[in-house]
């Protein structure tokens, strides 16, 4: 079994990814991340881990956990022929899955194909090493689980893709341990490819093939989609053009008084300001762009997301504020008295919204591949249920002087001219710092995905 590289051993991010998705696998305190597996984020944030796989286990190890299938990899030996006799696993003349559990262990240095150089699902990564292809011909749809383990030796490193037609271009998922993914009745096709480093030294090696149906949905249903009907390119505009509450004394209308500063009692939700100065409804699901819009604080709304700083920035000046230092906001998530958590110094589960077990990017693509990690903009992630919450929904996750959801719900920028973001978001408020201080330094001020929100100060 190949190791899998590691981070540092005291870096927290890579214990917690660990513990929490791995279990009882070593790692040595970190789930895999290399290569041409593009990264957009790095160790100091948790909620987009495609440096380390999120949620559940999904990739564990490289055999079923259910026991069905043998789980003692087998000695690579040679490939099964056709009638006349020739090697099957080539691109013409692929080797057939039989009933599920599937388990066949080869080894790509004697493989029958060395056509495809890299893939349409990663182009980037160097696969120019040989390959075995395989044919998996379902009668119903399926929730299926491919994954591949090295068998023996160090220096062997084998990927797993997942292909609607007998062409690399036809890639659809790939990992270099597994994918788990539900599937159209029908034909599909695995490529188990060899990895070139980027010294072109060529990963060829044993392995293990193990392919199983998933008998149902992960623990609380995590790859069970729940929105059929939610499409990317549809904003639903939920909150309408609502009036603030008037605000505390010597603040505009939605604020509360801190110091010598105001800052928004709610995270921020957008309206558009059309030509002329009338305002009109802007989804919450649907990055600003360009548009003019303005940032209102008001109770019960779904808070704006898919925004950057620069945004949030324009959001927040549109209605006569700014965004609040990082100074100020620390001020007023803790309060005078610097506590942890808006609440007081000890953690209360539950308060605020701040630990959804199922990782909403999986949950909504139905898988853990790599591919999902550049689709973090998709309006429908926020629409699951259980996930964002409408502002003050948690009527105990409020600071002394009566702003909401500072922990949790979304990481909410700062002015940080370097790009900062705090208080985590619905998935976590742990890994990079408890609560009120957790901060995320690893974007820069045009990043935006479906946890980053804001509030405003003045």
């Amino acid at each position: 079994m190949r190791v899998i590289p590691s981070m540092r051993a005291s870096d927290p991010l890579s214990a917690a990814l660990c513990a929490l998705l791995l279990g009882s696998v070593g790692c040595d305190g970190t789930p895999s991340q290399r290569r041409g597996d593009a990264a957009p984020h790095d160790a100091r944030r948790i909620h987009h881990p495609d440096h380390g796989k999120p949620d559940r286990g999904l990739v564990d190890a490289g055999v079923p956990a259910d026991g069905a299938a043998d789980q003692t990899p087998a000695a690579d030996g040679p490939l099964p022929v056709d009638s006349a006799g020739a090697p099957l696993g080539s691109w013409q003349n692929p080797i057939p899955i039989g009933a599920l559990p599937y388990t066949h262990s080869a080894n790509t240095q004697s493989a029958p194909a060395d056509s495809a150089n890299s893939y349409s699902c990663a182009p980037q990564t160097d696969e120019s090493g040989g390959e075995v292809v395989y044919q998996l011909t379902l009668a119903q749809e399926t929730t299926v689980r491919v994954a591949v383990d090295d068998v023996a030796g160090d220096g062997v490193d084998v990927d797993v893709h997942l292909l609607t037609a007998l062409s690399p271009t036809s890639c659809t998922h790939r990992d270099n341990i597994a994918v788990e993914v539900k599937l159209a009745s029908g034909t599909h096709y695995i490529a188990v490819d060899t990895w070139v480093d980027s010294q072109g030294t060529v990963k060829a090696g044993p392995y293990t093939l193990a392919v199983t149906a998933v008998s149902g949905p992960s623990p609380g249903g995590c790859l069970q989609n729940p929105l059929p009907s939610c499409k990317a390119g549809v904003f639903p505009t939920v909150n309408g053009v609502p009036t603030e509450a008037a605000g505390d004394p010597g603040c505009p209308p939605g604020m509360a008084k801190v110091d010598t500063f105001c800052i928004d009692r709610y995270e921020a939700m957008l309206v558009e300001v059309k030509a002329g100065g009338a305002l009109g409804p802007w989804s919450p699901f649907r990055s600003p762009g360009s548009a003019t819009v303005r940032a209102l604080s008001v109770a019960g709304a779904v808070p704006q997301a898919y925004i950057n700083q620069t945004q949030a920035a324009a959001a927040c000046a549109s209605a006569g504020k700014r965004l609040c230092s990082d100074s100020e906001w620390l001020r007023a998530c803790r309060g005078s008295s610097s506590q942890t958590y808006p609440y007081g110094n000890t953690r209360q589960p539950g308060v605020c919204n701040d630990a959804r077990s199922c990782h909403p990017v999986v949950q909504y693509f139905e898988t853990s591949a790599n591919w999902i990690w550049s689709k973090l903009s998709h309006p429908c992630i926020n629409q699951l249920p259980d996930g964002l919450a409408k502002t003050g929904h948690h009527a105990g996750c409020k600071t002394v002087e009566g702003a909401f959801d500072m922990m949790g719900n979304l990481h909410e920028w700062t002015s940080n001219p370097s790009g900062t973001f705090r208080g985590g978001f619905y998935v976590d408020t742990k890994v990079n710092g408890n609560g009120c201080l957790y901060k995320t330094t690893a974007h820069n001020t045009s990043y935006a995905d479906y946890s980053t929100g804001f509030r405003c100060c003045k």
